[in-house]
């Protein structure tokens, strides 16, 4: 079988894995198939513009060459010189020179610096590792030549509503989106590719909006449609599916750091998930993207919020948390406030605002004091800084789903509905104490055997010496032994300790208050112990007494563990021996169901045991409230309810009647056996409702939320970051320089809020529109998704971010819109197929001359797997799971106390949730989709890397869940597929690449299989071993030799560069 593996890679090794189409030259489209999977050019493409424009040429040089020395860090800054201001640029500095000159080359010193031969003049300086090549030179001098035209940063920009390119002929347009990339690619002397074959096209944009394959069945309906809306019906479709949501909301987590684990040395588990699940909601609700922020960073400070708006704040609970020893509560505290600033502005603004924690950003406007500002919003939440760990470290908030909260309903309801018939019987019942005016009776204490001649019922008898359970309890009779009461006594002869005893009485005996244990005892004079010790279980058998020497269990101790009562009793005679329950810990309400006799040698007896106590009412006199309350009252009974007793405590005479009443009522129906015979059936109704809610509510899932405090934090700006250094006082305010916030806005997260999405805000939208773009192209028309300062990268197509930034806030901030704008359009929908000319001309497709082509995502490779297997549990929310994964990865960072250091696989249909569902243990993220670049979680990431390992083909060919999918498709293959080799390869291609396979990959697959199949009938031990792996169970009816086979084929077919690529 490896051979032929090896051979059959060996047979495409040259193949491309970028083309969805057959390249010129090639000779076989199984070409694509490469165990190594391709590497993708990604370097950006300058552009051609004759004009030289600031944002695009100067500003990245002066930025990248000399902000580090002349720009925002005041205390960085050399010679009093600023390059990040047209005014300072422009202005005369302290040499008395002025740096630009506009039209005037030989008068600015920025020119002169540059093109200086003295090295000790250059600009940038030699030892900074800096140098400006001939042709950068070149476009500083056309630049200041040409009047140094001056302009803010484009991103720091509110957008404008562009001017529409004009249609270029015989090109198809969709949507406005085809003018802006189309008048690029003409400017750039390339065309469009037309449209890619309608198979291509559902494959691809299922995969985009569902993160799951097309089925055969929707490819033929979308084939069969000849309507010219038939794109758009698919569209639709999978925009209304509830998988749009959980493929949407995948990205959304990375932003957001999500993971099931704290994180650093512990990383122990925490609950968050329903944070998950709420996002997973807010896209298939298609709730706008204002409201989207707005809850995620603010939804405790809404007015009356509600349950789903306070589970929204998750969002910034999601941070890294610890409690390491030694760790201080303010340091983490900062920690924790900085991490939330870090990731607000990565996500909502593109801005690397870490770089501003202890100086003024280096790059961009944004000041030290600025920051900590932000830092502000973020400082007063009532979180502890050293949260334990926990699973649910406060605040928390319960979340029922709508099942759990029907269901409290309808037992609220119902519980409420007996208590009614309760009181209804209670008001019919004419209660008349029968005791009359008759005296109280009297009560003394008296010993009530518990256990004689036999155990009590339910007891597991046991005994033997120490640490042995085999000899159980040896009962002797008169006269050839001692017997003290009834029929027999018991007897132990032993050498050490040893002992009989039992546990799991049923009727346990229940301990009163001043009540006293009992025993009778009878020591052989002629083989007489060392010690005897008696031991009494509730729960546990932390409750011993003992007598002569201290040899029994626990020795040493002077508690209720091993408390010392005397000397042993006098030998050759029965003795009572006695030990008040208080002594050994035990209090009134205490439950015995377990009682041992324990000996150090000797030979012993043991006869009669149980409490000196006051006798339980008879039925007839529970028939009486008054002989009751004086039972109660002697015997200091517990139990009661605490109202109860306070009625109780007060003289009688002093009792009101809504206390008459209530203690009646409970008399009635708890106590007196001819009234609690009416109430049993409501009784039992109340009490299995009660414990059905106890339970429910054991059920119903928590997660960590935000809140603030109730007295805020003061901020101060750290001096270098440092939380012991504090400098200037700060209070909650954004950066000027982006926009103002409203007048009457809130001087909090929500104000903050309410700024990030306001329509003028230059950042939002444009960084949003951004990463929903990346999500379809691969890379977003900034390429720099988390940086749009001074440092990241320019767009590729200015106009259209913006045109789509105002259209995005036009609509209400409508997402659905949105992915519909973008994958309806003509550049969407092309053909990837590309020329070496244009490959030459844009590698990385960043002109988007060719339709979007890229490996897919780790998620999205092992849900596919799983759903064209038929495992995929679909079932959406809920709990995170531990899907298959090699043993022992979590022990290595496995910290003791870690409860996550032991990695416990999942059985059943938890091994076959998408994996947006598997459980992330940050410290050790799962193996599978680490090695297809899924990030730890550990900080935000909105930009993936993307790379392509043989390690990533080992895994797709061996890891468990792969193998085992294979398998199950190959069962599909033989069940769905015909009855011939050549329409089962058709199936399993059109299942995966929702295509038919050619003519030539029809006969080496055919082949292949062919050779296998051989194989594994040759080798009879072979394919069951195959067939074995994965929890799923096989197919017995099919032929194990063939579906070995199949499975083999499946393997490859998975494996293909075309299938783990979005084409």
């Amino acid at each position: 079988m490896l051979r032929c593996l090896f051979k059959f890679a060996g047979e495409w090794l040259g193949g491309a894995c970028f083309q969805d189409e057959k390249k010129p030259g090639m000779n076989h489209p199984l070409q694509t198939w490469i165990v190594l999977l391709g590497l993708a050019v990604t370097s950006p493409l300058a552009a051609r513009d004759e004009l030289v424009n600031f944002n695009r040429d100067i500003r990245p040089l002066l930025s990248d060459r000399c902000f580090k020395c002349h720009g925002p860090d005041e205390k960085e800054r050399q010679a009093g010189l600023r390059f990040d201001q047209e005014e300072g640029a422009k202005s005369e500095a302290e040499s008395g020179g002025i740096p630009i000159v506009p039209g005037d080359l030989s008068r600015s010193l920025l020119i002169e610096r540059i093109t200086s031969a003295d090295p000790d003049l250059r600009m940038p300086p030699p030892d900074s590792g800096k140098t400006l090549s001939p042709a950068e030179i070149a476009k500083l001098k056309a630049w200041v030549k040409g009047g140094a035209e001056w302009s803010d940063h484009w991103a720091f920009i509110t957008p404008s509503t562009p001017d529409f390119p004009k249609q270029v002929r015989r090109w198809e347009i969709q949507n406005s989106i085809d003018l802006f990339i189309q008048a690029r690619l003409k400017a750039e002397k390339l065309a469009p590719e037309p449209e890619a074959k309608r198979e291509t096209l559902i494959r691809r944009v299922t995969l985009d909006l569902t993160g799951l394959p097309a089925t055969i069945q929707e490819v033929d309906d979308f084939l069969a449609d000849d309507s010219t809306l038939a794109y758009e019906h698919v569209v639709d479709r999978l925009l209304k599916s509830e998988r749009y949501g959980e493929h949407l909301g995948r990205n959304w987590l990375d932003a957001a750091r999500y993971a099931d684990t704290h994180g650093l040395h512990l990383d122990n588990e925490r609950s968050i998930w329903p944070y998950r699940d709420w996002v997973i909601s807010a896209f298939n609700q298609n709730m706008p993207f204002d409201q989207f922020t707005t809850e995620q960073l603010a939804g405790d400070l809404l007015p009356e919020p509600t349950l789903a708006q306070r589970v929204a704040t998750g969002f910034n609970r999601c941070n890294v948390t610890t409690s390491e020893g030694g760790s201080i509560d303010e340091e983490y505290y900062v920690r924790y406030a900085v991490d939330r600033v870090e990731t607000t502005a990565t996500v909502w603004m593109g801005l690397t605002a870490g770089c501003a924690v202890c100086h003024d950003h280096k790059f961009d406007p944004l000041k030290q004091k600025e920051f900590y500002q932000l830092f502000s919003f973020f400082f007063s939440l009532t979180e502890k800084a050293m949260d334990g760990n926990a699973l649910l470290p406060p605040p928390v908030i319960k979340v029922p789903s709508d099942h759990q909260l029907t269901e409290k309903k309808r037992m609220t309801e119902e519980l409420a509905a007996a208590g009614a018939s309760i009181n209804q019987v209670v008001a019919d019942v004419n209660y008349v104490d029968p005791l009359g005016e008759s005296p109280l009776p009297e009560f003394k204490q008296a010993d009530r055997v518990w256990f004689d001649d036999e155990l009590p019922e339910g007891a597991k008898p046991a005994g033997g010496p120490a640490g042995e359970v085999d000899d159980p309890w040896h009962f002797v009779t008169a006269p050839d032994h001692p017997v003290f009461s009834g029929k027999n006594s018991s007897k132990r002869t032993g050498e050490g300790l040893t002992q009989h005893f039992f546990t799991g009485a049923t009727d346990p005996l229940v301990i009163g208050a001043n009540d006293t244990f009992f025993a009778y005892v009878y020591l052989d004079p002629e083989n007489p112990p060392e010690t005897l010790q008696l031991q009494f279980n509730d729960g546990s058998w932390e409750h011993r007494a003992h007598w002569g020497a201290d040899k029994a269990f626990l020795a040493g101790k002077n508690n209720a563990s091993n408390k010392p009562m005397g000397a042993l009793p006098e030998k050759g005679k029965w003795v009572r021996l006695e030990v008040p329950a208080a002594t050994v810990g035990l209090a009134a309400g205490s439950k015995i169901n377990g009682w041992a006799f324990t000996q150090f040698g000797g030979t012993v007896y043991w006869d009669k045991a149980g409490v000196v106590a006051i006798a339980p009412l008879t039925a007839e006199q529970l028939e009486s409230l008054a002989t009751w309350e004086q039972y109660h009252k002697v015997s200091k009974q517990t139990g009661v309810p605490a109202e109860i007793q306070k009625i109780l405590d007060i003289e009688k005479g002093k009792r009101n009647e809504a206390q008459l009443n209530q203690l009646t009522r409970y008399f009635l129906i708890q106590l007196n056996p001819k009234s609690r015979e009416l109430f049993a059936g409501s009784l039992k109704q109340q009490a299995d409702l009660k414990k059905g809610l106890a339970d429910l509510e054991k059920a119903v899932p928590s997660s960590l939320v935000m809140q603030e405090r109730t007295q805020p934090r003061q901020a101060h700006v750290l001096y270098r970051g440092q939380y012991t250094e504090k400098r200037e006082k700060v209070s909650s305010q954004v950066p000027a320089w982006l926009g103002a916030t409203e007048d009457n806005a809130p001087a909090n997260r929500l104000g903050l809020a309410q700024w990030l999405v306001s329509p003028t805000h230059p950042l939002t939208a444009r960084v949003t529109v951004n990463r929903f773009w990346q999500h379809y192209f691969g890379t977003g028309l900034v390429k720099t998704s988390e940086d749009f300062g001074v440092q990241g990268e320019r767009p590729s197509h200015p106009d259209l971010l913006d045109w789509l930034a105002i259209e995005f806030i036009e609509s209400g901030w409508d997402v659905k819109r949105m992915q519909k704008l973008l994958i309806m359009s003509a550049t969407y929908r092309q053909s990837s197929r590309v020329s070496q000319d244009k490959l030459a001309v844009d590698p990385a497709n960043r002109l988007l001359s060719r339709g979007p082509r890229h490996r897919l995502d780790a998620e999205v490779i092992r849900d596919q797997a799983l759903a064209i297997s038929g495992l995929l549990v679909e079932t959406i929310g809920g709990k995170s799971v531990k899907p298959y994964q090699p043993a022992g990865l979590w022990k290595p960072v496995g910290f003791g106390g870690s409860n996550t250091s032991v990695f416990k696989q999942d059985t059943g249909d938890k091994l076959y949730r998408r994996s947006m569902y598997t459980f992330w243990k940050r410290t050790v993220p799962p193996p599978t989709m680490s090695i297809f670049d899924a990030p730890d979680r550990e900080t935000c990431q909105v930009r993936r890397a993307r790379t392509n390992t043989p390690l990533q083909a080992l895994a797709l060919m061996n890891d468990v869940q792969f193998v085992e999918a294979a398998r199950k498709f190959a069962e599909r293959v033989m069940l769905e597929g015909g009855t011939d080799v050549d329409q089962r390869v058709t199936f399993a291609y059109r299942s995966l690449l929702a295509r038919n396979p050619g003519p030539s990959e029809l006969q080496t697959v055919r082949e292949i299989f062919q050779e296998f199949h051989a194989e594994f009938k040759e080798n009879p031990e072979a394919a069951p071993k195959l067939l074995a792996i994965g929890e799923s169970a096989r197919n017995e009816s099919l032929d194990a030799d063939e579906l070995a086979g199949w499975t083999l084929v499946a393997q490859l077919l998975l494996n293909l560069s075309e299938t783990v690529t979005k084409g």
